[in-house]
């Protein structure tokens, strides 16, 4: 365990060096790193076979998969924690929204919104069909963005967790979920909430956003070589 323990760290200081470099000659590293020789070639090689680096001529560089790690690099290796953003979708239809009872924790048994993360490649809307897909099974049309709240939530006297929750809409042309194992799905109507029984945070978006619609704006930049070429606004949800 100790091994591996420093083999990931002796790892982790070589992609670092990348953040500020973005080719690195074999010398640099071993200059830059109190590591000998030969774990450096070797930490090198299995990097490159792992898909973090790759080398030409005498130059080692980021993979252009690798350099999607950059701006979690830190949160990766636990060196930092952020807030984890959370898409929130109220599935409603007729004037009921669907919820899931949780099997998980946080919030094991508890009743919450259709929720989960946003991938890299998705914009609100493709997340917020993607998950009520996914965990109801349910056909559904996206709405809008309904609202943002940053949620601190605070256990045996520290900081547990800490997320910003954006509540979208999509309106479901379907109304008979399908068993996943997420959770289980049951309507409600607006006016039948047990306050109790459902997530706090939750509960106040349904019940004070839910009509709302947030200015959100979505942008598209391009980098090429280190410089940003481009900036382009792709859909203005607001």
């Amino acid at each position: 365990m100790a091994q591996k323990t420093l083999v990931k760290k002796e790892r982790e200081a070589i992609f670092e060096l990348f953040l500020d470099k973005t080719k690195l000659k074999f010398s640099d590293i071993e200059k830059a790193l109190s590591i000998r020789s030969n774990m450096v070639a070797y930490h090198l090689e299995q990097m490159i076979k792992q898909g973090l680096l790759e080398k030409k001529d005498d130059n080692y560089k980021l993979t252009s998969n690798a350099e999607k790690y950059i701006p979690v690099f830190e949160h990766v290796t636990g060196q930092e924690q952020s807030p984890l953003p959370i898409i929130l979708v109220a599935v409603v239809h007729n004037g009921e929204v669907l919820l899931i009872q949780r099997n998980k924790r946080p919030y094991k048994d508890y009743w919450s919104l259709i929720g989960g993360k946003m991938l890299l490649e998705e914009n609100f809307e493709q997340a917020s069909l993607r998950l009520a897909k996914e965990k109801t099974g349910l056909e559904v049309e996206y709405d809008n963005v309904n609202a943002v709240l940053q949620e601190h939530v605070r256990g045996d006297d520290i900081l547990k967790h800490s997320f910003i929750l954006f509540l979208t809409t999509v309106k479901a042309t379907t109304t008979q979920p399908k068993a996943t194992n997420h959770g289980r799905l049951q309507w409600f109507a607006l006016d039948e909430l047990n306050k109790k029984e459902i997530i706090p945070s939750d509960y106040w978006l349904i019940t004070n956003k839910l009509y709302h619609k947030a200015d959100v704006t979505n942008a598209f930049m391009t980098e090429q070589n280190g410089e940003l070429t481009s900036f382009k606004i792709i859909k203005n949800n607001s």
